[in-house]
């Protein structure tokens, strides 16, 4: 079966998915058509939908009551099935080492940084110049793909290559309407407390994280309030489900399932071989500031779904966490912790910032790390005694450092490391 048949089918599979979610209490306006006041009232910041056609695509710019219309004419139909397939094609698989899916993978998203630069993000830069942030909504075939991957070779840059996130921080949105309710609860004023599940499946060497746990350190050392640590067994489905109601920030340190072709069983991989499905999170009423679904595939898009409306991410947006972070294709344990802890040093103790602007500072920094660079951060931090570092967290991380590559590498460089994350949300 093509992928366009695919889609097609998919497509009826997903307005069948919706018809369900309407009928719980509370969900009777899930995906309805939105209105254009609701998008005005959404867009404080540029919302952008991407859309491709037969003969161009084109980029409409929200900004209040204003909408501008950005021709993308290298944006067409028929080269995006193209780009999708081989998506799809060289998508690796959790827990791949074989290092011809690897630099298969790699190479792809090194020709996707290029095209999308062509496609997307040069025209629409050029709109949005000296804007620091906009929420996307890519609708079709273009939800199937990491935008933010888009970049171009500039010799002046550590990596040789600037990328889209070099110059605008984005998160991905479903719709204005879950924009809009995103942002009011990211106004609220901070109540409940920290959530953090690490390494539930631990007694299982193959799923083992063992790096979970410090990320979930890092986490809880840069949050004020009160605390719940769920490590190893302790990381059931009952407790989870008890404690998320009344967290303000989760941290999952776990392994997830998409599902695209039944979207309410992707799930959060917990202790006892246990499943938290999308079905059960959403009925929640969540008051998440960000739920951080760490070193899972919790997000995944471009498998078989088209506009990944019902994704495990915006599925936890609709349940009401204001933002979600969560990986687009597999990550590493250590490399992920890195990242990680950047981002809350970042978000929660740097001159606050938004999740997303804090996310894209971190996969900057990530990606144009040296390894000395990093040791010799975290060792400035670890004298100075700073509360983002826990020194235990520092001492179990460090060590990998230089398997990673020499101290002058920069062994993140790749799109396939630094940009696996993305962000959902407000």
């Amino acid at each position: 079966m093509s992928l366009f048949d695919e889609l097609r089918a998919a497509r009826a599979e997903l307005h069948e998915a919706i018809e369900q979610i309407q009928l719980i209490p509370g969900y009777e306006r899930f995906l309805a058509p939105v209105e254009m006041d609701e998008i005005s009232a959404a867009a404080d910041h540029p919302l952008v939908y991407l859309t491709a056609s037969d003969d161009a695509g084109v980029a409409l710019v929200v900004r209040g009551d204003r909408v501008d219309s950005v021709p993308l004419p290298a944006l067409r139909t028929a080269p995006l099935r193209e780009w999708a397939e081989r998506h799809r094609e060289h998508f690796p698989t959790a827990g791949s080492r074989g290092a011809a899916q690897r630099g298969g993978w790699d190479r792809h998203l090194a020709d996707l940084r290029d095209r999308l630069w062509e496609a997307v993000a040069e025209p629409l830069l050029a709109d949005l110049s000296g804007v620091p942030h906009a929420s996307l909504v890519p609708c079709g075939l273009v939800g199937l793909l990491p935008v933010h991957v888009a970049g171009y070779r500039d010799s002046t840059r550590p990596t040789g290559f600037r990328y889209l996130i070099d110059d605008l921080s984005i998160g991905y949105v479903p719709n204005a309407r879950a924009l809009a309710a995103s942002r009011r609860r990211a106004a609220s004023t901070p109540t409940g407390r920290l959530l953090t599940v690490a390494d539930p499946q631990a007694s299982a060497p193959a799923d083992r994280l063992p790096y979970a746990r410090w990320e979930a350190q890092v986490a809880a050392a840069t949050f004020p309030g009160p605390v719940t640590q769920l490590c190893g067994p302790d990381a059931t489905v009952e407790r989870v489900r008890a404690d998320l109601p009344t967290a303000w920030l989760a941290h999952f340190g776990c392994h997830g399932n998409a599902e695209p072709t039944d979207p309410l069983r992707s799930a959060l991989r917990l202790a006892g071989d246990g499943r938290l499905h999308l079905s059960d999170i959403m009925p929640m009423r969540l008051t998440l500031r960000l739920a951080v679904l760490s070193a899972c595939s919790a997000f995944v898009p471009g498998r078989d779904l088209p506009d990944e409306v019902i994704s495990l991410p915006t599925g936890l947006v609709q349940a009401g966490a204001a933002g979600v972070l969560a990986p687009m294709w597999p990550v590493d344990d250590h490399t992920t912790a890195l990242l990680m802890t950047e981002f809350y040093r970042r978000w929660r103790i740097e001159c606050p910032q938004s999740p997303a602007t804090a996310l894209a500072g971190a996969q900057r920094w990530l990606r144009d790390a040296t390894v000395a660079e990093v040791e010799q951060q975290w060792v400035r931090a670890l004298d100075a005694h700073e509360a983002w570092l826990p020194e235990e967290a520092a001492e179990a991380l460090l060590p990998h450092l230089f398997r990673s590559g020499s101290g002058d590498s920069r062994p993140w460089s790749s799109p396939a490391v630094w940009a696996a994350f993305a962000f959902t949300g407000a």
